[in-house]
């Protein structure tokens, strides 16, 4: 059978490498994406855009006519939509991913809430009614590895709440969304994503969001980057939005895999040196955009970084605040076990891409698009 997705978020990083990999699974499948927008005319405009932007990125020659639109706010009672258009998902709609989130790390707990958990219930009342009245097969709930929080050691799937503090309110309201999510799986097939820190295509660089990692390696291209409070062993868990999205589309699909959590991150074995990272992307930016002078990364202890930044004025200053949210996740000592990703994927020929091998590719987008202000 032809499949109905509904998606929140599908706008996002991941869905906008998602959708296209869900069209192509057949030939009638066919997307509905909810869309914030002040009116109709402005919502059909940003999904005839995106749609044309899936057909000439991914090569999909029809999704303009596979893809619609409808106008609502997961924040809102029935997602905000129309009676007909809440009917007709619940009568069609055979997968519902929910993404819909604020990644703001410093929103107030009750803006998180409004939007992650709040957007999550109002997703999962949808999900309810299309499992009692229509053919849903799957709900898919996208949520992330950083409901681990502060947690230090090695991070199993199948946990969620163990005590842990968070860092920010991102983290909080994701992992009590989580939950909710999990109290759904003995009423029909759900099945969690918890993705690392996600970058761009491993083969051609591609992003349309430039925040978390790209934040320092933009100020390290700019010349402002000279030290870090971390150790350059630490063990950065970054991840190809490509290989994410291929492994979502994979899993899903698999009746095993309802009631499951999988973790998308790259584990000790395949995970970045933060050392590395820097030094990679310092002999890039040095070969492709030369500056004054060579660049090159201190890793110093907390206590001088809290110095050097006492001492820092004006410019610097306001630029190094931007590390804040970041400082945390950079020297943290945890391992995100992956057991079920592993085994859902063994025998599937899609392999991990190491970062060494395609770093060169993400920085050169990075270039490329001007750090995203022309989008390529």
């Amino acid at each position: 059978m032809d499949e109905h997705f509904f998606i929140t978020g599908g706008t996002g990083l991941v869905g906008t490498n998602l959708v296209p990999r869900l069209l192509r699974l057949s030939a009638g499948s066919r997307v509905t994406l909810l869309v914030r927008a002040n009116d109709e005319a402005k919502m059909r405009l940003r999904v005839g855009s995106f749609a044309a932007w899936i057909e000439k990125i991914f090569g999909v020659a029809d999704a303009v006519r596979r893809i619609r639109g409808v106008r609502g706010d997961v924040t809102m009672p029935r997602c905000g939509l129309k009676a007909e258009e809440w009917d007709e998902i619940v009568r069609s709609a055979t997968c519902l991913i929910h993404g819909a989130a604020t990644i703001r790390f410093d929103h107030s707990l009750s803006e998180a809430r409004a939007v992650n958990v709040n957007g999550t219930e109002s997703s999962l009342e949808l999900a309810r009614l299309c499992a009692e009245c229509g053919p849903l097969k799957r709900f898919v709930y996208i949520g992330t590895s950083s409901v681990s929080g502060r947690r230090t050691g090695r991070v199993y799937e199948h946990e969620l709440e163990v005590g842990q503090r968070f860092f920010n309110t991102y983290e909080q309201s994701k992992a009590e969304s989580e939950r909710l999510v999990r109290k759904h799986f003995d009423r029909f097939p759900c099945t969690i994503f918890r993705p690392s820190i996600i970058i761009g295509d491993s083969r051609s660089g591609r992003t349309t969001l430039f925040n978390v990692i790209y934040v320092p390696l933009r100020l390290l291209h700019r010349g402002f980057l000279r030290a870090l409070p971390a150790r350059p062993e630490a063990l950065l868990d970054i991840v190809p939005v490509d290989w994410v999205t291929d492994a979502m589309a994979r899993i899903m699909q698999l009746p095993e895999s309802a009631g499951l959590v999988f973790h998308l991150t790259s584990g000790p074995a395949r995970a970045t040196k933060l050392g590395d990272l820097t030094r990679i992307a310092a002999e890039y930016f040095d070969e492709h955009s030369p500056g004054k002078e060579p660049r090159s990364v201190e890793f110093v202890s907390p206590e001088v970084w809290d110095r050097r930044l006492e001492e820092m004025r004006g410019r610097e200053r306001t630029l190094m605040l931007q590390l804040g949210t970041l400082l945390p996740y950079i020297d943290i000592d945890r391992i995100f076990d992956s057991t079920n990703t592993d085994r859902f994927l063994e025998g599937s020929g899609l392999a991990f891409p190491v970062f060494s091998d395609y770093g060169g590719k993400i920085l050169e987008y990075c270039l490329r698009s001007n750090w995203g202000k022309t989008l390529v």
